[in-house]
């Protein structure tokens, strides 16, 4: 059986990129044997069934790579500067390793950029041009590293694979909606928030009575989905007592999710909802992959990138979210057109999934399990 080394951002309690592995586990798992870096190789073992090192290990890296057939740099965001200035230079530094073993490498379904440093874009052009192939998972990637003048027969436009992960069983699924004290008979609307700078009092403010009155308005319920744990918990509390300290006429029914659940089953659930109100990139993404119709705030432009492929109405910022005219027609007007969208977003599925599909598709092919296309 084949060996593939993985890295990205696991390990961190973000249910975005745990998803990611999850996806990563599900569709090349059966196939080769995965050794994952990750900040808490505990957990990781445990909660994916794989073999897991700390990231900070390089002896235990480089050991591991000893044996492998493939090194796989992602998903994810990883390669930028804005988060933090080290990002870039961490995960460069690990492909220059792995290349430096005559491990064949591969950048994975990510997001690249932005790369705001001169050094950060220099280090992404060297290592990445020595990558087989590097599968990013939308256009403003494709822009970039052709700006950086990489080889555009590698360059390959997918989107992102948490759309070929599959849900947690239906009976778990309900078993996980009877604890959250919601109804099964109300129309639901989702909400993911998360902590950033530019949320400021008066945002905050008009984001929970938007939400509350089109609730209440829809006759809907609400529930609140963290998705990072240590995280996100502070600043949905604070959501979840806005909403339920409203005039009786603009407080629907709210509940907060506060087990923490695997990837999978986060997909269920989301699956199970009327609509999706989210900051977190993944918490849009699975509500794409669950049929869902959903409304983006870009806090970052990843999520206005992925918006876009689904045409979801997006919020431009955390900061126009004080314009509450806006952001109520646009929550409604979404809210209206739902079924429609539904149907719409069924007629896109099969093209968008199918992008997805070729990060693994890639992949099998450097581990010579899946012929190489035939050039014309």
């Amino acid at each position: 059986m084949s060996r593939i080394v993985v890295s990205g951002y696991y390990g961190f309690g973000n249910l975005g990129d745990e998803a990611i592995l999850a996806t990563i586990i599900q569709q090349l798992g059966s196939r080769a044997e995965i050794v994952v870096l990750s900040a808490d190789p505990a957990r990781t073992a445990v909660e994916h069934g794989v073999k897991a090192i700390g990231r900070m290990d390089m002896a235990a890296f480089f050991q591991e790579l000893g044996g492998a057939n493939l090194f796989l740099s992602g998903g994810g965001g990883l390669m930028q500067d804005v988060t933090g200035p080290f990002s870039a230079a961490y995960y460069s530094g690990l492909l220059s390793i792995a290349q430096l073993r005559g491990v064949p490498t591969m950048v994975f379904g990510q997001g690249v950029g932005p790369l705001k440093s001169a050094f950060n874009r220099m280090l992404v052009k060297a290592t990445f041009g020595r990558t087989r192939v590097m599968t990013v998972r939308d256009q403003a990637s494709v822009d970039l590293l052709t700006e950086l003048r990489l080889p555009a027969d590698r360059i390959v436009l997918t989107a992102d694979p948490v759309l070929c992960l599959e849900p947690a069983d239906p009976g778990r699924i309900s078993q996980i909606w009877a604890g959250t004290g919601l109804r099964s008979d109300l129309p639901t609307i989702g909400i993911s928030v998360r902590p950033w700078h530019t949320w400021f009092e008066r945002q905050f403010k008009t984001f929970a009575s938007v939400i509350s009155h089109v609730a209440s308005s829809c006759g809907a319920q609400v529930l609140l989905l963290p998705f990072q744990q240590p995280g996100d918990e502070r600043i949905t509390e604070e959501l979840r007592d806005c909403l339920s300290y409203r005039p009786d006429a603009q407080m629907p029914p709210v509940a907060m999710l506060n087990e923490i659940l695997s990837s999978q089953e986060m997909l269920g659930l989301i699956g199970r909802l009327d609509l999706v109100v989210a900051m977190r990139l993944h918490a849009v993404i699975m509500a794409a992959a669950g049929g869902v119709p959903a409304v983006g705030i870009a806090y970052d432009p990843k999520v206005a990138h992925f918006a876009a492929l689904w045409n979801f109405p997006v919020i431009a910022s955390v900061e126009a979210l004080e314009e509450a005219n806006q952001l109520e027609e646009t929550i409604m007007g979404l809210w209206r057109d739902r079924h429609d969208f539904r149907t719409r977003m069924r007629d896109a599925s099969a093209e968008i999934i199918g992008r997805s599909r070729l990060n693994f598709d890639h992949a099998d092919r450097i581990l010579g399990l899946r012929p190489e296309p035939q050039r014309v």
